[in-house]
């Protein structure tokens, strides 16, 4: 008896995989958004936090002055990454300084427009690695940096219609 079970059991999973596709390319994943570490100027790491609003997550409160160091990686898991969008909530908040403008000349498209957070690649690559410096300049409790990804992932012919070719966090950061 036990033989048939497991005769039964061997024949579901050749059916359930014959009709998965693994063709290279077939495969799309919404993109991924990983702090990788949040440090101070003291070589400190700052915490993240989970709030009550999807994809939000709540820094330890920084200082007027610190000079963050934000390490985040961009992954289009197997998909090839199209663009990123970085927004502050605020302007006269907190100040974002980029890397080198010839750094990001190596990396994204001439089109890009950094000045507004818009940063285009040619879509080649699954991974990016992009440090920041944000400078907190006054006082708030509701300033906020938000980065949004896109990728060529195509959910299009999955009729569950869950995944996306986008994806976005935004992180609060108190400033005293």
């Amino acid at each position: 008896m036990k033989t048939n079970h497991f005769l039964l059991l061997l024949v579901f999973i050749s059916i359930t995989f014959s009709s998965c596709e693994f063709e290279e390319g077939s495969s799309n994943y919404t993109p991924e958004i990983l702090p990788y570490a949040i440090i101070d100027q003291n070589n400190d790491s700052l915490g993240l936090y989970y709030t009550d609003e999807s994809g939000v997550y709540l820094m330890d409160t920084i200082s007027i002055g610190d000079t963050i160091t934000f390490k985040m990686i961009f992954s289009g898991v197997t998909n090839n990454l199209t663009s990123l969008y970085l927004y502050q909530s605020s302007d006269s908040s907190a100040k974002v300084i980029l890397p080198d403008k010839n750094e990001l000349d190596s990396i994204f498209l001439s089109t890009s427009e950094y000045d507004k957070g818009k940063f285009y690649m040619d879509g080649t690559k699954t991974l990016l690695y992009l440090p920041l410096h944000y400078i907190p300049m006054k006082k708030s409790n509701e300033a906020k940096i938000s980065f949004t990804l896109v990728s060529d992932a195509d959910f299009s012919n999955y009729s569950l219609g869950f995944g996306s070719n986008t994806t976005s966090i935004a992180i609060k950061t108190p400033i005293k």
